[in-house]
């Protein structure tokens, strides 16, 4: 028996010195492309290990240019989506039977019971990112490139002063008409998950991108929401350490896309149903279901806008570089493995034995650790990129289709003007979703049949 495990043990040991050699000249190539400076021996030692690295590496299909709002222009659709929402909502609460010949009423609306300074409360929270955006686009195109950072520093302060001072004038004459309860309801809940997701920082209170969006140097070339971008490596720690910064970088966007939405629901839906008189008789059922299909509007758009195609595809490359394993039943234990070591990128088909479980690799190589779940969730989740893109889909088309159904039951003029503005609003997102979903779909089935050819070509070699 020892014989005969000679000899796979001798080509285990041999494919593992390949591996090592494959991870390390991959960064000594690529700072001898950068620097152009190399002597005799490393240029002959590269050569040696560039195929073994092109067999490694996954190969990438590039994805076509696919049009991303700008963040002006999305701002100012979240505006205009978020004070059409609010008013639905009035009205949803406030409406009256003018057209009845006994009526007293001489508006669709009885305006003189909603609290003024409650709207200016409203319009100030949802019209300041827009203000904001809009501000940062005025000092890219007047301010000259070596101030643009401290201008937009000064710029954000004074604008949270102004802010800030409108927002407590309103505070002030609310609490003198109403219970200060009220008053605490409205404030508490976005002071105190805002501070508990973002801390002291104010960037995320007039920001919801992750990078900054207007800069001079890159007006020409910027892609938004496009960063950061993916390095094409074949070092097992820097797969692992981009991996790591990617996910980083998914949860942050992930975390400003459900403040920003449900900020959005509170304000535009709760907030008004906090300070109705007590006399108001309303229909709660119907008030309930618009705060619930606001929030799930906001939340495809905003969801939309933060994970764009080409910033999934940075993700979805990563993670083929990443790769996964896949755990042996304990009746395969006396295969022969090696130890698992995080500096070999570890080629397709490899056994190795990492905190005593037995473990193979899946993928054209594989970086990740062994029994990682952070590393397994990303390649199930990235691995296949459609993935993400069907599920918001899914959730776009269900929240389309039942608000359709309502609409079709609805019978009173102020239920059916208000289900169908919203189903308006939810109409573009819907189509980007959709021309999203179909690029990633065809580009990623072409890759698909790339990486099987490649795999099928990998394993016929090893035999």
């Amino acid at each position: 028996m020892a014989g005969g495990r000679r000899c796979p043990g001798g080509r285990s040991a041999a494919s593992t010195r390949i591996q090592v050699g494959t991870a390390n000249h991959s960064v000594s190539g690529t700072n001898y492309i950068n620097s152009g400076v190399c002597n005799v021996e490393e240029k002959k030692h590269f050569g040696e290990h560039m195929s073994i690295g092109r067999t490694l590496a996954p190969k990438h299909v590039p994805i076509p240019t696919i049009p991303v709002d700008g963040q002006l222009l999305f701002e100012a659709m979240s505006l205009a989506t978020s004070l059409v929402a609010a008013s639905l909502q009035l009205l949803n609460l406030y409406k009256t039977v003018w057209w009845l010949p006994q009526s007293y009423n001489e508006y669709s609306m009885n305006f003189y019971l909603m609290d003024p300074y409650l709207l200016i409360f409203i319009i100030t929270m949802v019209a300041r990112q827009f203000v904001y955006a809009l501000l940062c686009k005025s000092m890219d195109v007047t301010t000259p490139p070596r101030w643009l950072p401290f201008a937009q520093r000064v710029m954000r302060i004074l604008l949270l002063i102004v802010i800030l001072g409108i927002l407590f004038w309103c505070l002030y004459y609310m609490t003198e008409r109403h219970n200060s309860i009220k008053v605490f309801y409205l404030c508490y809940p976005i002071i105190s998950v805002y501070f508990l997701m973002f801390g002291a920082s104010i960037g995320p209170f007039f920001d919801i991108s992750t990078a900054p969006l207007y800069v001079k140097e890159d007006r020409k070339t910027k892609f938004l929401l496009d960063k950061p971008l993916h390095n094409c490596s074949l070092n097992a720690t820097a797969i692992r350490a981009e991996v790591a910064s990617l996910k980083s970088d998914f949860n942050r966007r992930l975390k400003r896309a459900l403040f920003a939405s449900s900020g959005s629901a509170y304000l535009c839906g709760i907030a008004p149903v906090i300070f109705v008189p007590p006399h108001l008789h309303f229909d709660i059922t119907w008030v309930v279901q618009h705060i619930v299909l606001i929030w799930l509007g906001r939340l495809g758009a905003h969801f939309t806008q933060a994970y764009p195609v080409r910033y999934c595809d940075v993700l979805h490359r990563a993670a083929l570089h990443l790769g996964k394993w896949s755990k042996v039943d304990g009746k395969s234990n006396h295969l022969p493995a090696q130890s698992w070591n995080d500096a070999v990128l570890w080629p397709h088909g490899s056994l190795v034995r990492h905190n005593k479980e037995l473990y193979r690799s899946e993928g054209l190589c594989t970086a990740a650790e062994p029994g990682n779940s952070s590393h397994y969730r990303f390649y199930a989740l990235f691995g296949n990129p459609t993935i993400l893109q069907c599920s918001l889909l899914g959730l776009e088309l269900t929240l389309v289709a039942v608000q359709m159904m309502i609409l079709v039951r609805t019978t009173e003029w102020y239920r059916v003007l208000s289900m169908s503005l919203l189903i308006v609003t939810n109409y573009y997102t819907l189509f980007r979703l959709t021309r999203d979903y179909l690029v990633c779909w065809k580009v990623y089935r072409a890759e698909q049949i790339v990486q099987e050819k490649a795999q099928m070509a990998l394993s016929g070699n090893a035999q």
